[in-house]
């Protein structure tokens, strides 16, 4: 790709005149100067709406996480300086859209990637440094169409259920602990096609207000499992890796969880849901919230070819991070002992992290 071009003249004037002050006249010159094409204008319309469409309007919507609709022009214009910023962080934090997998290393495929192409970045910003310009209508997309705000997007649940209710005030500090299980009304073990959990609080649905996000949300993530109970209110077997079985941690704004065709996850029959970490975050406003998980389940009779399982890698408790001194690593490793799909990938990060790298190292030696 290139990386700049220069245009010149196609001749240079120097000495043109000395052939006409012979005759004592100077005589006009016709000079044919080859220019540059003017560079296309970016619109709105034309450029920045498709763009929009497949990578930001799921959440910059009316009544959706973003703090602010990016559906239409008089939406989008007023944060055209704020929209080339965003996009110009690329793989940094608070990047639009949210897509921290580095450009120039790794994997780059991935179904559903809403990261934006090089091209893209440019567009936006050359958009907002040229006045933001609407563009000829004729030119706009169609508008997309969305599934309302309280549909479940993997379709309907065979199961739905409630977490405990909570109340959180106003201008509490954010919470973390855990709560109570909550007993799951199956008597048969089920497979899992998808899970998605969705908040239902009552927040004013105009409210604007503290971070999570713009007072919508007191849910800021959950970390759960399943498990089974035995009669005196114990758990048979808690642990992550024997017995009980993990589930993609809850955060605010998540998509619904599909799983591999030939790798559903089982459901016990007489299981709960265990609460391992909430934190909660106060939106403002006194609000009382609760989450729905919404099950989907394989047809009876179903049978995964593969076993799915849940690893840890790593040792959050025991990080020593010394003062002042950059670019410090943490190497944890785990040993499969068969042929493995990595089916979903959870890095986790505070401010302290810049960067988190998942490699399969082939052999026998590390």
């Amino acid at each position: 790709m290139a990386v700049g071009k220069s245009f010149g003249w196609g001749l240079t004037i120097g000495t043109v005149l000395f052939g006409a002050a012979i005759a004592g006249v100077i005589a006009p010159i016709a000079v044919k100067a080859e220019q540059a094409t003017p560079a296309p204008e970016v619109t709105f319309t034309k450029d920045i709406a498709p763009i929009l469409q497949r990578s930001c309007q799921n959440c910059h919507r009316p009544g959706q996480v973003a703090p602010m609709s990016l559906l239409t022009y008089e939406d989008a214009r007023p944060w055209a300086r704020a929209m080339k910023q965003r996009t110009g962080l690329r793989d940094k934090a608070g990047v639009m859209p949210p897509w921290y997998i580095e450009k120039n290393i790794g994997i780059q495929h991935y179904k559903n990637d809403p990261s934006l192409s090089d091209g893209e970045v440019a567009k936006i910003a050359k958009w907002a440094d040229t006045g933001a310009p609407r563009g000829n209508v004729a030119d706009l997309p169609i508008a997309r169409t969305f599934q309302d705000g309280a549909s479940w997007h993997a379709g309907e649940p065979d199961l739905i259920v409630e977490s405990p209710a909570i109340t959180v005030k106003a201008n509490t500090p954010d919470w973390w602990g855990e709560f109570e299980p909550t007993k799951i009304p199956l008597t048969e073990d089920r497979y899992v096609a998808s899970v998605e959990i969705r908040e239902v609080n009552d927040f004013a649905k105009d409210a604007a207000g503290r971070d999570t996000v713009g007072q919508r949300y007191v849910w800021h993530h959950l970390i759960w499992a399943t498990a089974e109970f035995n009669g005196s209110g114990d758990a048979i077997d808690a642990s992550l890796t024997d017995g009980a079985v993990g589930w993609p941690v809850h955060e605010v704004g998540r998509n619904a969880d599909v799983f591999e065709p030939n790798a559903g996850r089982l459901l016990k029959a007489n299981s709960s849901i265990i609460y391992q970490s909430a934190h909660l975050h106060a939106g403002g406003a006194d609000v009382k919230s609760k989450l729905l998980f919404g099950f989907r389940f394989h047809p009876k009779g179903y049978k995964p070819a593969r076993r799915s399982t849940l690893r840890n890698l790593g040792n959050g408790l025991d990080i020593d991070i010394k003062p002042n001194e950059a670019n410090q690593q943490l190497h944890a490793y785990l040993v499969l002992q068969q042929p493995t799909k990595i089916a979903t990938f959870e890095p986790h990060l505070h401010a302290p992290g810049q960067r988190m790298c998942l490699e399969a190292i082939w052999g026998i030696n590390i």
